[in-house]
């Protein structure tokens, strides 16, 4: 499995996440990454050219064929989960790279996870990446940093919408998007009203299977699959947010059933 991780620079966004309320800002997420976006822009596309070059012709010997071997391009488009925070190893056990592993052994992964990132920033900064890398599976899980915000439900959806929109018509590959897990379980969100945040979760996920819908992509419902995440603390990181390395692995396989059923279909 080929791995391609973009480096992002350092992070520049400050944190303001409050506990009390339900449209709070994320904690800080990463020590790595995300640089001043305005530079990042002029990079982006640089990156993904060197990142997406075809692999040097080997040399086969008089008289023997090569054989190629296929290989499946899949791009992970997402925020500090994708990115690994979280785990102990966030190369080797960030979700996206256990999902390669699991599609099989000749994946080109291309993570974009940016710690961080809403939708609106991932049109910017993720999406050029994906649309040059002719991928044939991607990866979208964004959605609770946009809530924790507090970006509006309705400036959300239109983003939402015109990212897979733009995956759909820029390339042949088939797109599965995950949804909120229920935050009323994360102990990072316990001093929230359980209440008034099931009922927002519960609205953000009808309006992200309606997009779904919508554009033709594959929802995986992370909410139904992650329902006993209560019973398995180990799959929460010592913040009480972050996938540990333990939920990346679940977090991998709820994906990778999808995928599965999808192609099987």
């Amino acid at each position: 499995m080929k791995v391609t991780r973009h480096s992002w620079g350092l992070t520049s966004r400050p944190v303001r996440f409050q506990k009390e309320k339900v449209g709070a800002r994320m904690p800080a997420q990463s020590t790595y990454f995300v640089s001043w976006r305005s530079l990042l822009l002029g990079t982006l596309l640089l990156a993904s050219l060197v990142s997406c070059a075809p692999a040097a012709k080997s040399v086969v010997p008089p008289g023997k064929a090569s054989t190629p071997v296929p290989r499946l391009t899949y791009v992970a488009i997402g925020a500090s989960d994708a990115f690994g925070i979280g785990t102990d190893d966030p190369d080797r056990e960030s979700w996206p790279t256990l999902l390669a592993g699991l599609l099989g052994p000749h994946v080109h992964l291309i993570n974009l996870g940016i710690p961080g990132e809403v939708v609106s920033q991932a049109r910017l900064m993720e999406l050029p990446v994906a649309l040059s890398a002719h991928p044939d599976i991607i990866t979208v899980w964004l959605a609770v940093n946009d809530l924790a915000d507090g970006i509006p439900l309705v400036d959300y959806q239109q983003q939402l919408r015109s990212l897979l929109t733009s995956l759909r018509q820029g390339t042949h590959a088939r797109i599965f998007v995950g949804n909120i897990p229920d935050l009323t379980l994360l102990p990072h969100f316990f001093s929230i009203n359980p209440v008034t945040l099931t009922v927002e979760v519960n609205q953000w996920n009808l309006a992200i299977a309606s997009i779904c819908r919508e554009t033709g992509v594959t929802l995986v419902d992370i909410f139904s699959a992650w329902a006993d995440l209560s019973n398995h603390p180990e799959y929460i990181s010592r913040d009480g947010f972050h996938p540990s390395a333990a939920g990346a692995r679940q977090l991998a396989e709820f994906f990778a059933h999808a995928i599965s059923a999808a192609m099987a279909a």
